[in-house]
């Protein structure tokens, strides 16, 4: 990293309570010794420079607010000293040249070579000091605009625009050494989740925690940037075999992987991490941060870090293609229900059905919800899509109760997005008033994930739906952690046993002892109970056995559309 950005903030900061630093270069040292001690006197830090060339060799490895540079100097005068620390230094400072030359040619000769300001010999002391006060000053003041310009204002660490800065300086280096580069992109798992729980201070803090461990990490040729929310991006340079970013990403991984007290809350924090490889993952800075960003896609959720590959991109761009496909195939009328019957134990026939969205792609064919529904989650398509399946839905289950057919309800998936962001109130009330079905009639299937975020609202619009007569089905109970505490607040009908327990209710003892105790609080707390995955005869007569109400799965039928369930409903060949 950068040396100006290895102590977070503290650049700001340090400018503000230290003394000036100021160059002076005189080949005369009877003129430096009085330099020295007028600026000394008015609380000046000093370095000496004997000559002009020794005056660019050290403002280019350190940082001063003026440099004051004689014009006649014997191997590099002021005027190219002026020109070449401007030109080639990283942080140049403001430069006053003093010369006894004061003819208009001098004078246009030192403000092309970039001087901020020009005194003639012999100097008068008061105006010098003014000067130099006031060059001193607005060199402060623009650099506390740049530096807040260009680093983030929580970590202050390297923004956006300082990034990318860095990021073509870095390429055209490396491209000069043939050595690699790696951009890495970090994000922290679940800080949205920490942020809307805990507030937006404990966020901050936790931001600062990370900035500072990754801060120490990384060397001073390195950029560590903070881009905003929980982005972080590193570039490293100068990277001979591959397998040294692997050591270093592992490092990083166990770095960020910590425990921290936020709000006499114990957290642990852990974060994932996409690398993009220069040259071989992109030859510019819009190549690499979009590799970047797929790999840290990827590995959000299967590991602490990911390399881009071909594969990678090509997956992100039919979900790039997919997504674009997705927003216009309500329109479109691409999308259709399928239906998958629900088989009533006691009454030995079909009793209702759960509706499942497909979706008829024009190139690709029959998509399943699978390869969608995320997609749809994470854009906010969910939302028109899960609206179109309530109403689809509703529909054509209230045409077939016109048409005589006696089910008793139909249930409906809801995603935790539309829960907390769609006016599901609003959107039953419109149908039941336009539709001859009783609320009674529509269950809604969620799961524990509804209560990420948002817990009590939630539960306040479950129960205002309850309240109009809508049915609840917890899906894939047994496989949440806290499905028991949520059971004792949620307004629930109906437990969906897992198709994971249903797989060994046959000969695994643990499966068998899970769906007892499944049933056993079922019926205590007097709710429903829907077996999913039903394959064989075999795990059918287990669980009629056990006194589970209803089976659901394959033994019956596949979700089929419409006209084929009533097929499936009129053959009733079933146990």
């Amino acid at each position: 990293m950068h040396h100006a950005d290895k102590h977070i903030g503290a650049a700001l900061g340090e400018a503000i309570v230290r003394k000036p630093r100021v160059i002076i270069a005189d080949d005369d040292m009877a003129v430096l010794l009085l330099l020295r001690h007028v600026l000394t006197g008015e609380g000046y830090e000093i370095t000496e420079a004997h000559s002009g060339q020794e005056a660019i060799t050290l403002c280019s490895s350190n940082q001063f607010d003026l440099a004051i540079l004689d014009i006649v100097m014997p191997d590099t005068n002021g005027f190219d000293a002026c020109r070449l620390i401007q030109s080639n230094t990283e942080h140049a400072p403001p430069v006053l040249l003093i010369t006894s030359l004061d003819d208009d040619i001098s004078v246009d000769h030192a403000f092309s070579c970039g001087a901020t300001e020009y005194i003639t010999k012999p100097i008068n002391w008061s105006v010098f000091k003014h000067r130099v006060k006031r060059i001193i000053d607005n060199h402060t003041k623009q650099a506390r605009i740049d530096h807040l310009q260009n680093h983030h204002p929580l970590t202050g660490l390297p923004n956006r625009f300082l990034m990318l800065d860095r990021l073509d300086s870095a390429i055209l280096r490396t491209q000069r050494s043939h050595n690699f580069l790696a951009l890495i992109m970090i994000d922290i798992n679940n800080f949205k989740l920490i942020n809307e729980t805990l507030g937006h201070d404990a966020g901050d803090r936790l931001l600062k925690s990370v900035a500072q461990r990754l801060g120490h990490a990384v060397r001073d040729t390195d950029t560590l940037a903070h881009t905003g929310g929980d982005e972080f991006y590193m570039i490293i340079e100068n990277i001979r075999r591959i397998d040294d970013i692997v050591i270093i990403t592992d490092n990083l991984s166990h770095i960020l992987d910590h425990d921290i007290k936020l709000d006499n809350q114990e957290l642990h924090v852990q974060a994932s991490m996409g690398i993009s490889l220069f040259p071989q993952d992109g030859h510019d800075i819009n190549s690499l941060m979009r590799n970047a960003d797929i790999a840290l896609h990827q590995a959000k959720g299967n590991s602490p870090y990911e390399f881009f590959s071909p594969h990678l991109g090509e997956q992100a761009h039919q979900r790039l293609r997919l997504e674009n496909d997705l927003r216009t195939a309500i329109d479109k009328h691409q999308l259709i229900l399928y239906y998958q019957p629900k088989y009533s134990i006691n009454s030995q026939s079909i009793d209702s059905m759960e509706a499942l969205v497909r979706w008829e792609h024009p190139d690709n064919g029959l998509i399943p919800p699978d390869d969608f529904i995320s997609i749809a989650e994470e854009t906010g398509l969910i939302l028109p899509l899960g609206e179109w399946v309530i109403r689809n839905a509703c529909e054509q289950f209230a045409l077939w109760k016109q048409q005589g057919y006696p089910f008793s309800h139909i249930s409906i998936n809801v995603s935790p997005r539309q829960f907390k962001e769609q006016n599901l109130l609003q959107i039953f009330d419109d149908i039941f008033q336009r539709l001859s079905i009783s609320p009674s009639c529509v269950e809604l299937e969620i799961t524990e994930s509804v209560l990420l975020n948002s817990e009590h609202a939630v539960i306040e619009k479950l129960n205002q739906l309850q309240s109009m007569g809508i049915r609840f089905a917890l899906d894939d109970f047994g496989t949440g952690y806290a499905s028991l505490t949520y059971l004792k607040r949620l307004p629930i009908d109906t437990l969906k046993i897992d198709r994971s327990f249903i797989d060994g209710i046959i000969h695994d003892n643990d499966d068998i002892a899970i769906v007892l105790a499944i049933i056993g609080l079922a019926k205590a707390m007097q709710k429903q109970l829907v077996a999913e995955g039903i394959e064989t005869i075999e795990q059918y007569e287990k669980i009629r056995e056990l006194g589970v109400d209803y089976g659901q799965g394959y033994y019956w039928s596949r979700a089929v559309d419409s006209d084929e369930f009533i097929k499936v409903l009129e053959s009733q060949r079933f146990v």
